[in-house]
């Protein structure tokens, strides 16, 4: 079982990851906004009205990657704080079950912490790589290719608003931020019992709806990978993302990985701590049946010598 000061540089060092992300994140929404006012300032219709709009689309596919970062270091940061709070307080304290809601709360901020209302990163992403190809492609002038590219990234848009609940959860998950708040602050425990029901119903719909779109995503994928060989520039950048998204996945499915690796040597110990207990409760119960034993012992002792008496004071009594 790790230390107090095992688990406060884990929650430590999961801090300035946090900041680190923050940073990144601010700088990426900087160049962002850079572009944006660049490309504003150029002809309408023009190629490099369509070029610039392609870079707009690029640096917003790569703030959408450090936000994905921010949420999943916020997830850690919380989840190092609740291990904190068991070992120092208990599982059972107020201060651990709501440092363990905050990090359940941050592990699902991916499905909603997006300035687009598609209230998913990964989903996000990949409608503004559509959009960077399509003025990629108007730039180069595949004008219908471009259009038709354009048509299947607004079907997928509306096919998300129109089917999933991702407003709904949305609300959800910050009404559920604020009742947590309210129960640490003010002690009031019922706001928040209210608003994890309507959020856990949220999120229950939301996961029913997520495989179908993610159907709807590849649909859009293989568009966009129909088309983006017809320019080596896109195909450059696109796979470079694609690449970029795998690495992403596989970090985050190591930390799983080792979050669920540095449970389970915690239950381990807890069972081996569990079992140490119970040899030593087996081990007294023991000694007490001993010293059972030999009280029953000598309480037999006791009653037969206290008949002998009997029998000789009444032998005594006879005779005279």
């Amino acid at each position: 079982m790790s230390t107090d000061s095992e688990l406060q540089a884990k929650h430590n060092a999961a801090v300035e990851c946090f900041k680190d992300a923050e940073w990144a994140e601010e700088t990426a929404l900087k160049k962002r906004n850079e572009k944006q006012a660049l490309a504003q300032e150029t002809q309408k219709g023009t190629k490099e009205y369509y070029f610039a709009w392609a870079e707009v689309w690029n640096a917003e596919v790569v703030l959408l990657e450090k936000i994905e970062q921010r949420c999943g270091a916020a997830f850690t940061r919380n989840s190092c704080y609740a291990d904190c709070m068991k070992y120092r307080r208990g599982s059972d304290s107020k201060e651990a079950q709501i440092a363990q809601h905050r990090a359940e709360l941050a592990r699902t901020m991916e499905f909603i912490d997006t300035h687009y209302p598609l209230y998913w990163i990964k989903w996000d992403k990949l409608d503004n790589i559509a959009l960077f190809v399509y003025y990629h492609l108007k730039a180069e002038g595949y004008v219908k290719i471009a259009d038709d590219l354009e048509r299947a990234q607004d079907m997928f848009c509306k096919l998300i608003y129109r089917e999933s609940n991702g407003k709904t959860l949305s609300r959800a998950w910050h009404a559920a931020v604020e009742a947590l708040d309210e129960w640490e602050q003010n002690d009031n425990r019922a706001a928040w019992d209210k608003a994890k029901q309507v959020y856990d119903s949220a999120l229950a719909k939301w996961n029913h709806f997520k495989p179908k779109g993610e159907q709807y995503a590849e649909e859009l994928q293989v568009k966009i990978c129909q088309y983006v060989n017809l320019s080596s520039p896109v195909y450059a950048i696109v796979s470079q993302w694609e690449s970029s998204a795998l690495n992403d996945a596989l970090d985050q499915k190591s930390q799983m990985i080792a979050d669920l690796n540095d449970q389970l040597d915690e239950k381990d110990q807890q069972i081996a701590a569990l079992k140490n207990e119970l040899h030593q409760k087996s081990q007294e119960n023991k000694e007490k049946d001993r010293e059972n034993r030999y009280l029953r012992g000598r309480i037999s002792e006791l009653e037969r010598k206290v008949k002998e008496f009997n029998v000789l004071e009444r032998d005594i009594l006879g005779e005279e």
